[in-house]
């Protein structure tokens, strides 16, 4: 693992974040659960990312610190108000905003996040509201920092313009979908992805405003997880879940795959570390998040910060066919 000093925390902070959304930590076998986080923090993650929405996963993470009694080591990022996202009954409020808040305090057994990130935004809401109770919660102690999740830059922006003019503080990280592939379709909906091209303004602000930006999905589902091949391409509905399938399963997107494969194996690395490795490699302060489920896969995935990527070998996995 390899580490860094956030400006959003004194802790150490770990370049990977476990995602705690995978069915090992946020189902109902809490024993099975403090298992896989013992082993991330064994291996050196300290930046956890769990949310309101993920299940049990607060509730198993919160049994987890208090036994092993590791709360200070951890930087806690969590998500909450989730408006927009199929299924969710929750409304952009600062009632909903101090409910969940107050709720996710409770699950994890600490008086504080180190990070709060609004899950999923709703542009129809002013951002005044929004700004003023993510201020008082900070101003209480209950959180830290805080950010937006899947938020647009234009509405980071607006927030931290209001921030500005009424002293008080702004949104200072995000996590949107980000990856080596786009994310394309948006079954979950009002998803914000900032891969490719097309989202090169938004990097470059973030990258320019020294926003931290956590990517969710920095493997696209298990898209780069090198479960399948190229060659064989009717194999991704064998081993990605109809989600995955519905968002990156695109002819551009296995294009930029077998770029990634060809790399792979002139690197002789795996598809993932090749994909992590060009995370890495962004001129952003970029904390990927990954849900590796087992020891090996934890391994794998932290080989990636050996893998070296030249400017030609980052021009080669962007480039088209």
């Amino acid at each position: 693992m390899e580490y860094t000093q956030l400006s959003l925390s004194n802790k150490k902070a770990s370049r990977f974040v476990f995602g705690t959304a995978a069915p090992s930590i946020r189902g109902n076998e809490p024993e099975a659960a403090c298992e896989c986080l013992d082993l991330a923090l064994e291996y050196g993650f300290t930046i956890f990312d769990s949310a309101h929405s993920y299940g049990n996963a607060e509730k198993n993470m919160g049994l987890w610190m208090q036994r092993r009694g590791c709360r200070e080591q951890v930087i806690l990022l969590d998500k909450g108000c989730n408006p927009g996202q199929a299924g969710s009954e929750d409304s952009l409020s600062a009632s909903c905003i101090l409910s969940q808040v107050r709720e996710s305090l409770d699950r994890l057994q600490t008086d504080y996040l180190d990070l709060y990130l609004l899950h999923r935004d709703d542009p129809s809401v002013p951002v005044d509201e929004i700004v003023e109770v993510l201020n008082q919660l900070k101003e209480e102690g209950k959180i830290l920092r805080f950010g937006g999740s899947n938020w647009t830059q234009d509405r980071i922006r607006q927030a931290n313009e209001y921030a500005a003019r009424r002293g008080l503080e702004g949104f200072t990280a995000v996590s949107p979908c980000f990856s080596l592939v786009p994310q394309i379709g948006d079954p979950a909906c009002r998803s914000v992805c900032i891969s490719g091209p097309a989202h090169q303004k938004e990097r470059d602000w973030y990258a320019s405003h020294n926003i931290a930006v956590f990517p969710y999905s920095s493997l696209a589902r298990g898209f780069l997880s090198g479960k399948f091949r190229t060659s064989s391409p009717g194999l991704a509905d064998q081993y990605l879940s109809p989600t995955t399938v519905q968002e990156y399963c695109y002819p551009e997107n296995f294009r930029r795959l077998k770029q990634a494969e060809k790399l792979a194996e002139k690197k002789g690395a795996s598809v993932s570390q090749i994909s992590l490795a060009w995370m890495l490699r962004q001129p952003l302060p970029v904390f990927p998040i990954i849900s590796p489920s087992t020891e090996a896969h934890i391994k794998d995935n932290l080989q990636a910060f050996s893998v070296s990527l030249t400017d030609e070998d980052m021009d080669f996995l962007q480039q088209d066919e």
